[in-house]
């Protein structure tokens, strides 16, 4: 086959257009991605290959997924695109840059990271990376073999489809979807992947009978006869490597069976030893070292000579090509049946060949990509003892390169072969114990928090707590903090069993009394949260624990927000302070974050929007902005929000994208506050749909649940319909499901939401709904009167609006409406307009028309800065109110209020209070408390004689 012939195209060409509009369109200022899909053999090699060859940018790499299972190099495909980029330009990483955690050997060794951190910086260094190299000419990139991905190339190739925006970067992934069996990873991706913006998916199709024509012809030089087209379409299934396989060796008779019998033509006239080779290097996967695979070779029995003979057999008859350093079969199915052909004894006793080589080190081959093929080798080999030390040191290779989900894995293989090794524990110099702790922190910073339970409850169920009580509090204390990010109350009782196994005062005792007043604050036990943190705050200074000591004053000021005290602040601070002076970022961050939050509750929504925006910053000097400044970018939209700043607060949200993780749900949820308060009923609801799906009740914690359910309460309430009584079962649902109303650190903010559906569906009156009316009423007075009631700003403000919206008598509740219009004043947008609303109805119903028309008016004129749909504040209504309310023709004597007069005409028809209240569609309660300040009013101490008094002023 001449090469000439070999390089032709067929069937594709409006493939490769597609291919290079898209690379344009990048160059032109927004990035690109294409999923390029399809069967094995269906020509997506052959159409990238092309594609690169002719594409439009300036600068083009490729790398590729390797296939080798739980020991697979975790970002291998990256590793190869940065190290080809950098070695276009005889560069290496500067010095301390996170790339060199994927191009050991190529930079100074920066050390593991265990934590989040390393991993996001990493992530931007690598975004940086390419989007330095891609200005001005544009760059290329082409990921194969996507389905033997590891899960930390697929997290970093998300991260770059979510941030690579204006960046002049094209980036091709190919998949081979006929892989794709129901549990494989990129089935619930690859749908992710598509909706992405700028990602657009390409499907090969098996050719055409006439294209499979064009392709045997322009390969052979020669026509087909009518009748071995027919077989050959049909045989081949218009598979392009099929196909190939089959021209290629054409002159051996009739067309094959089937596909394998068309791959393995090519092998099976080769001499043995090319043959025996052949089957060495498949072992190895589609790709294999000429240094490694020479040396396995001579181990079995292949001289150097045969070897190089063997070699350039198997590449003249192209079922190997050369590249570089090593070889790489034609096609991975071809790899594969070549070694489905071997016999078992032969696979096994090849792996063993290399795990012997590869344990010597090989010369060029980096000590990562080694250790991971050792351990995959040993592994397949039965070499356990080998493969248990190779698989301990590729888990810290994985843990260095921040490849959390690998590290895990590899672990988890230590545990598993540590029961075949009877002396495990020497050879690792450790104890089974302390791996145990190690797996289950890897799973819970893997994000995989089941695996992190299930793995403590096993190593628990092994300890004797007699001869191990640390491990067991460590055990313990690592399912706890998993139960924790679960939402489960389980969480506690570790905390308090962890606590119970160490001797007072023990070092770790501060980390888990830091540990308990997070959870405990999570539970909304305020009173118990809070002397935890204190006595973790406490012991942390008195043994020397600054980062426990860090983490329980963030917790104690987040804790004390409630209240509205400057202590909190100060706490807040030093937390922050001691956080950022030992490097541990997380509690800094966390402590801004709630820094912000807290001046938010204190009705300081400037100031929060400031501390917002220091907290990203702040993300942005570590290098972890795009990785994580997406969860930042919430908390400040929603203050730009309060600030009725809409637009800045949408803009931020699309400039700081999300992953598919917890912070992308709460991202639904600010979107959908945003929509509600626009009136766009649709998206909302589109919104609250998409945070079901991506974090499902069963699977969340009742604290997230928190905006769904108020969010559903807003689309029903003023949503399309106004469906008043089901958003009022709504409300008992979420305190069965999650305490919606009770956890009141959590939900006093919103309860005046549900105060307001209560009043709406009195003033509604229809006789299906008082029943389910009066029990919701009844349930958020009982909460409004806890003495654990929030005290600051925004507790004091929520609270008399809620009670507002709840008074049946409008004096009342103009009693509280004018309590809560000074705080008002400061508060957010949504907030101002619900106090003038309330105040509005009270007002009308006491017949103050004009100061009714003025908070009318204020209601109108704070929609129109928003916008022209804003969703909150029923204006229309307001005014068709307003105009059709009878202006009162006199003022009542004696001082009394309208509803006072109105009480006293009917008290003196002789009714009961109760009746009265029937007759005015008030309390009995509420009766009684008119009758008492109307005698008071007209100077008499009974009912027989304020009815004489009422006919003195003719009242009746």
């Amino acid at each position: 086959m001449s090469p000439s012939a070999h390089s032709v195209l067929v069937g594709r060409e409006p493939h490769l257009d597609r291919l290079r509009t898209d690379a344009r369109r990048a160059l032109e200022g927004e990035s690109r991605a294409t999923l390029l899909c399809g069967d094995a053999g269906i020509g997506k090699s052959r159409l990238l290959a092309e594609y690169l060859d002719r594409t439009p940018m300036g600068r083009t790499a490729l790398g590729a997924c390797l296939e080798l299972g739980t020991e697979g190099i975790a970002y291998a495909p990256f590793t190869a695109l940065l190290r080809h980029l950098l070695r276009a330009e005889d560069g290496v990483p500067e010095t301390g840059s996170q790339l060199t955690r994927l191009l050991p050997g190529l930079g100074e060794d920066i050390g593991p990271d265990a934590g989040d951190n390393g991993r996001a910086r990493l992530f931007e260094a690598v975004l940086t990376f390419l989007e330095e190299r891609a200005r001005p000419e544009g760059l290329a990139l082409v990921v194969e073999d996507l389905h033997w991905s590891d899960a930390s190339t697929r997290d970093l190739l998300v991260f770059l489809l979510r941030n690579l925006h204006t960046a002049p970067v094209h980036l091709v992934v190919s998949v081979r979807t006929d892989d794709l069996h129901r549990t494989h990873p990129l089935r619930p991706l690859l749908p992710e992947l598509e909706r992405l913006p700028r990602v657009t998916r390409m499907d090969l199709a098996p050719l055409t009978r006439p294209e499979v024509g064009r392709q045997a012809a322009a390969l052979a030089g020669t026509a087909l006869t009518e009748t071995d087209l027919d077989l050959l379409h049909d045989r081949s299934g218009g598979n392009p490597l099929f196909v190939e396989s089959f021209v290629g060796t054409a002159g051996d008779g009739g067309v094959p069976e089937g596909p394998r019998d068309l791959l393995m033509r090519r092998v099976e006239p080769l001499p043995e030893t090319a043959r025996r080779v052949l089957g060495l290097a498949s072992v190895a996967g589609d790709r294999v070292d000429h240094a490694l695979l020479a040396e396995v070779a001579e181990r079995s029995g292949v001289e150097e000579d045969e070897l190089d003979e063997a070699l350039r057999h198997a590449v003249d008859a192209q079922v190997l090509r050369a590249t570089e350093t090593g070889y790489v079969f034609r096609h991975a199915l071809l790899a594969e049946a070549v070694k489905a052909d071997l016999l078992p004894g032969q696979r096994v006793r090849a792996h063993r060949r290399y795990a012997e080589v590869l344990d010597t080190d090989v010369p060029g081959l980096p000590r990562a990509e080694t250790v991971a093929q050792l351990a995959h080798h040993a592994y397949a080999a039965h070499d356990h003892p080998r493969a248990l030390a190779a698989a301990w040191e590729a888990a810290q290779g994985a843990l260095a390169a921040t490849a959390h989900p690998e590290h895990l894995e590899l672990l988890e293989r230590v545990l598993e072969l540590w029961e075949l090794v009877p002396d495990a524990a020497a050879r690792l110099d450790l104890d089974r114990g302390a791996l145990l702790l190690r797996v289950c922190l890897a799973a819970q910073v893997a994000g995989d928090l089941r695996r992190s339970v299930d793995h403590a409850t096993d190593g628990l169920a092994e300890l004797d707590p007699t001869i191990e009580p640390e491990t067991e509090a460590r055990l313990l204390v690592a399912r706890a903090r998993a139960y924790k990010d679960l939402g489960r109350l389980a969480a506690l009782d570790d905390m308090r069993a962890a606590a119970g196994l160490l001797p007072k005062g023990h070092f770790e005792q501060a980390s888990i009394g830091a540990a308990t007043a997070s959870v405990l604050m999570l539970q909304g036990n305020g009173a118990e949260a809070e002397k935890a943190a204190r006595g973790a705050i406490d012991l942390a200074r008195r043994v020397g624990d600054r980062a426990s000591e860090a983490d329980a004053l963030v917790t104690l000021g987040s804790l004390l927000d409630v209240t509205g005290s400057d202590e909190a602040l100060e706490l807040l601070r030093e937390g922050i302070r001691i956080g950022r002076e030992l490097g541990e970022v997380q509690v800094e961050l966390r402590g801004l974050n709630n820094m912000a939050s807290n001046l938010a509750l204190r009705l300081e929504y400037e100031e929060a929007l400031e501390m917002g925006w220091r907290a990203l910053d702040r993300c942005a000097e570590l290098g972890i902005l795009r990785s994580q400044g997406g969860g930042y970018a919430n908390g400040i939209a929603i203050y730009l929000a309060a600030l009725g700043r809409l637009e800045e607060a949408w803009r931020l949200l699309e400039t700081h994208t999300v992953g598919e993780d917890l912070t992308a749900t709460r991202r639904q949820g600010v979107a959908s506050q945003l929509h509600l308060i626009q009136g766009d009923w649709a998206a909302a609801g589109r919104a609250l749909d998409e945070f079901a799906r991506l974090h499902p009740r069963d699977r969340g914690s009742a604290t997230e649940y928190m905006v769904h359910y108020y969010s559903r309460l807003w689309l029903l309430m003023y949503g399309p319909g106004g469906r008043l009584a089901e958003a009022a079962r709504l409300a008992f649902e979420g305190e069965r499901d999650i305490g919606l109303i009770g956890q009141i650190r959590f939900s006093f903010s919103g309860l005046h939401a549900w105060a307001e559906l209560v009043f709406r569906l009195r003033r509604r009156g229809e006789p299906g709904d008082a029943g389910l009316t009066e029990e919701l009423a009844v349930l958020l007075r009982r909460t409004l009167e806890r003495e654990d009631w929030p005290n600051s700003p925004a507790g004091v403000l929520n609270r008399q609006i809620a009670l507002g919206w709840l008074a049946e008598d409008p004096t009342e509740a103009l009693v509280h409406w004018e309590r809560a219009l000074p705080l008002a004043e400061r508060a957010s947008v949504v907030i101002r307009i619900d106090a003038w609303t309330g105040t509005f109805w009270a007002l009308l119903a006491l017949g103050d028309r004009e100061r009714a028309s003025g908070m009318l008016d204020s209601v109108r004129q704070l929609r129109g800065r928003l916008g022209p749909a804003v969703g909150y504040g029923d204006v229309a209504g307001m005014s068709a109110a307003l105009a059709e309310a009878v202006p009162t023709s006199a003022t009542p004597p004696a001082g009394l209020t309208p509803r006072e007069a109105e009480v006293l005409t009917q008290v003196a028809k002789g009714l009961s209070n109760r009746e009265v209240g029937e007759a005015l569609f008030i309390s009995a309660k509420t009766v009684s408390v008119h009758v008492t300040n109307l005698m008071a009013k007209l100077e008499v101490n009974n009912r027989t004689a304020a009815v004489a008094r009422a006919r003195e002023l003719g009242l009746t």
